[in-house]
């Protein structure tokens, strides 16, 4: 399938808040089990909201307070669960309260891709989030919550950014930590509608 033919479908899916999940799910081998919090700017704490698609429906913030307050960024550990799909790839990615206090996840996180693209070494690019509802998710220490990067595999070709982290910064938090992800993918920052974006924080892994 042409490259443009790809990224138009998904576009399509983007715009309609469709997440194109496969069949059966598969462990991924990209996971780093270290991570390292650092302060994020105001811009990025809120996932580049000026480029997001969001049209979400926040729960009330006199619950979420109740519940304990935003989780922050060292306050969660962070793994990467299924990888699934083929032409558009879903990855999972567990948020867990390793804290001693229950904690608050609502809505989008930011997500950064770090990599390699357009001749940069040093590349950065901010997803924008899939437009869904969202509820807050309360985590009790120990348990687990997750949300899904969306994205279209790299074909090989020069438009591609070869991405080696993660920085995510969680929902309502002004710190970052990373993850290691190598994966390949195809490059669509400057898209209004790309077909690699993120979906609200859920409950449960």
């Amino acid at each position: 399938m042409k490259l443009h033919h790809i990224a138009a479908v998904a576009a399509g899916l983007a715009a309609a808040g469709v997440a194109v999940v496969g069949c059966s799910p598969t462990s991924s081998t990209a996971a780093s089990s270290t991570v390292t919090t650092s302060p994020a700017s105001s811009a990025a704490a809120h996932g580049s909201a000026t480029r997001s698609a969001q049209a979400g429906s926040p729960a009330s913030s006199q619950q979420a307070q109740a519940a304990g307050g935003a989780c922050q960024a060292a306050q969660l550990s962070y793994t990467l669960g299924a990888l699934t799909g083929t032409s558009q790839r879903t990855q999972v990615v567990d948020l867990t309260n390793k804290g001693s206090s229950a904690c608050t996840l609502q809505g989008f996180p930011g997500v950064d891709l770090h990599g390699a693209a357009s001749g940069q070494q040093n590349f950065t690019w901010s997803l924008v989030r899939q437009s869904a509802r969202y509820s807050a998710v309360t985590l009790e220490p120990g348990q687990t919550g997750h949300f899904s990067l969306i994205y279209l595999p790299g074909t090989s070709a020069s438009t591609d950014m070869t991405v080696s982290k993660l920085v995510i910064t969680p929902p309502n938090a002004y710190t970052q930590a990373e993850l290691t992800w190598n994966q390949s993918v195809v490059l669509q920052d400057g898209a209004t509608h790309p077909g690699t974006y993120i979906t609200p924080v859920v409950a449960g892994s």
